[in-house]
């Protein structure tokens, strides 16, 4: 008498393995888990950014206080240079008043005197062209210090613009830092918590009796060695089932044996080796599942 249940038990866990695909949708998989790591970066990151960001800023400020006050030296420099122009033409329009006033005294005082007229004249004529020569370099002069006021207008101007612009990108720079660090540690973390989500399933599944490991952990996530352990105590699990399965085989052939030799109707057998072939093939199935 023969019976399916009597065949030998697989000796290897089926090799069918679970693809398993990430997405952006499910990196959260823990999120109590996640998200308070995640928090603790973010934190940290946050604190070193608003340290970080005030050194930079201070240092920052120095230099442009330095540049800012170089600026407003050459702007004060530029108006006194402005301002010595300026009473260097005032002197010359006195000097032309005065020689003018002098040339009138001579020609009334000395019209008989023609040779001094005429030598004062000539005198006149030098010092006016000197007058000219000294007005002329003070006009270039103004228009130099104008253009040199102007350029340090600008300057200031940029100073004042790029210490805008510097706090922006100190902002933009310190605020990527912390995204950056946040989505950091949700994908790190979502290297353990996967992990740790996927080894609750299977610890549920072989606690319901099924000892057969048909996932792995994905390239790249934590606990691997964790993982490994686990597969070896289910194939020592199963390496014990099935022990015990053949033994039970060899029962059960024994008694097969017995019960025809004692002649026994044919479709019946003693009630304990039914209940014992029952066990066997629930025992077959958890390592089939």
């Amino acid at each position: 008498m023969s019976d399916a249940s009597t065949t030998a038990p697989q000796t290897s866990a089926p090799e069918v393995r679970a693809r398993y695909q990430r997405s952006a949708r499910n990196y959260l998989i823990d999120q109590r888990f996640q998200l308070k790591y995640t928090g603790f970066l973010v934190g940290i990151s946050l604190a070193l950014s608003a340290a970080l960001g005030i050194l930079l800023w201070n240092a920052s400020s120095k230099i442009i206080e330095q540049s800012r006050s170089a600026v407003e030296q050459g702007q004060q420099t530029v108006r006194q240079g402005q301002e010595t122009v300026k009473r260097g033409q005032e002197v010359i329009v006195q000097s032309r008043r005065v020689s003018e006033v002098v040339a009138m005294n001579i020609a009334k005082e000395y019209k008989d005197d023609p040779e001094l007229s005429k030598t004062f004249g000539e005198a006149a004529q030098r010092d006016e062209a000197k007058l000219k020569d000294e007005q002329a370099r003070l006009e270039r002069d103004a228009a130099v210090l104008q253009q040199r006021a102007e350029a340090l207008g600008r300057q200031a101007s940029e100073v004042a613009h790029n210490q805008q612009m510097l706090l922006r990108l100190i902002v933009a720079l310190l605020s990527l830092l912390v995204i950056g660090v946040g989505i950091a540690g949700i994908i790190f973390t979502h290297k353990i918590a996967g992990p740790i989500f996927k080894m609750k399933r299977l610890l549920r599944q072989v606690g319901e009796g099924k000892l057969v490991v048909r996932e792995r952990l994905r390239k790249g996530d934590e606990l691997q060695h964790f993982f490994e352990s686990f597969e070896k105590m289910v194939d020592d699990l199963r390496a014990r089932q099935q022990a015990k399965i053949a033994t039970m085989d060899a029962v059960i052939s024994k008694l097969d044996a017995e019960a025809r030799a004692q002649a026994e109707p044919k479709g019946s057998e003693p009630e304990g080796l039914a209940q014992l072939k029952r066990l066997r093939s629930e025992m077959q199935e958890q390592l089939d599942a």
